[in-house]
């Protein structure tokens, strides 16, 4: 395994509000083994002249999802390709996820042990993945794509046709049955849908989904496997149903309230935000093809996005980093790092983005900062970021180099 100095230029530091100076880290197999205010003694390590650039932790996106297609009528199509297409189409998205800094993504809801062994193994080149398998949905929940008209009654209908988003699952013993099973299957958090959803057809945008016996059983099973229950959740109602059997970490939490903001501090729950998903389908309109109906959903949601951010900020609840874009939307992944910086600090967006995020994936002091025996997954960027977020758009043009695992997968300065 190579080894690398890295020295000049500025460090990035997501623990505080300002870049540092004559900082060297030293990286070596995979893993940052030094980082030092003094000159640190290179051996026959290569050394990395900064220059004029920041040194800084990969970012981590903690809501995305690998296979999210969807057609130009705005329903998922998945079921009319085959799921090696799904793959393949997925192995783009991940990589060009990785070229804009995100060296992990968490999956909510799609994401399978597959890719992720291929990732490891070598044969494709990806993010670090951190994997719920199928989200989790009630009969007409917000997992339930099936429109009306449809007669089926399987329990196992999930809203891809290929079994790689959702499986539905009513009452106790079903929804246990389906937390073994994506547990079985690797899963590194459990998925529940609690609440309606923009995409959904069926569901309204209040309703609330599952019984509090199904939310209790899903995170006892889960925590029994050492795992946590994400949810997703938009009304305050159905958060603090979740947040008080258990759940860890709120997405989308848009319509949150006071009442609920400060039930998750209590209980150290997280909220992930993907306020970039609804601007860009409130850009695109039609464009985005989404139907009239969840157009309009997602017109009620995008309003209340920026206050339910500024209520968690007030009561203390840590707020993560999540982007939930749609395949041709992905390349504005990073736009989502300025729209929470309407709310927060830019230095408390970065903080978002590595730390925050790395704590909801069990990854504190190995992800989302730059300390000894933490992993090498970094970013060189020209320029400030605590300055200006704007050096992550463009689809990572002014990131001069990108490491995951001490291997530069982009190097600019060579």
């Amino acid at each position: 395994m190579s080894t690398y100095l890295f020295r000049g230029g500025r460090f990035l530091d997501p623990r505080k509000d300002e870049l540092q100076e004559g900082v060297e880290v030293f990286v070596e197999d995979a893993l940052v083994r030094e980082v030092s205010d003094r000159p640190i003694q290179p051996g026959s390590a290569q050394i990395i002249e900064l220059g004029d650039r920041t040194l800084m932790p990969g970012l981590i996106d903690n809501h995305v999802h690998m296979y999210y297609f969807l057609s130009a009528s705005g329903s998922f199509h998945m079921h009319t390709v085959p799921t090696t297409f799904s793959a393949a189409m997925a192995t783009c998205t991940l990589r060009a996820m990785l070229m804009r800094g995100f060296t992990s993504v968490r999956d909510m809801g799609g994401g399978d042990y597959g890719m992720r062994d291929a990732s490891e193994a070598g044969f494709v080149e990806t993010p670090r993945l951190f994997l719920s398998g199928r989200a989790i949905s009630q009969t007409g929940g917000h997992g339930d794509f099936r429109t009306r008209v449809d007669a089926s009654e399987s329990s196992d209908i999930c809203c891809t046709g290929s079994d790689l988003m959702c499986i539905i699952a009513d009452g106790v013993p079903d929804v246990i049955r389906a937390v073994r099973n994506e547990l079985r299957k690797g899963a590194d958090q459990i998925k529940l849908m609690l609440s309606g959803g923009v995409a959904s057809p069926n569901d309204p945008l209040e309703s609330i989904q599952f019984t509090v016996e199904e939310i209790a059983a899903a995170v006892d099973e889960a925590r029994r496997w050492g795992v946590y229950v994400g949810a997703h959740a938009y009304s305050n109602e159905a958060i603090m149903r979740g947040v008080r059997h258990g759940v860890r970490t709120v997405e989308h939490g848009n319509f949150l309230e006071a009442e609920g903001a400060a039930l998750m501090q209590e209980k150290g729950a997280f909220l992930v935000p993907t306020l970039i998903t609804y601007e860009m389908n409130k850009r695109l309109g039609a464009a985005s093809g989404k139907s009239e109906s969840a157009l309009r959903k997602n017109d009620i949601v995008h309003a209340a996005g920026l206050k339910s951010l500024d209520i968690c900020r007030s009561a203390g609840v840590p707020i993560g980093f999540g982007t939930d874009l749609m395949t041709y939307t992905q390349k504005h992944q990073t736009d989502g790092l300025a729209v929470q910086a309407q709310v927060q600090s830019r230095s408390e967006v970065i903080r978002s983005a590595t730390l925050v995020n790395a704590q909801i994936l069990g990854q504190e002091g190995k992800l989302g900062e730059l300390l000894p025996g933490a992993f090498a997954d970094l970013l060189i960027v020209e320029g400030n970021p605590l300055d200006d977020l704007g050096v992550f758009q463009d689809s990572g043009t002014r990131l001069a180099a990108i490491m995951k695992a001490g291997r530069f997968v982009k190097n600019a300065l060579q």
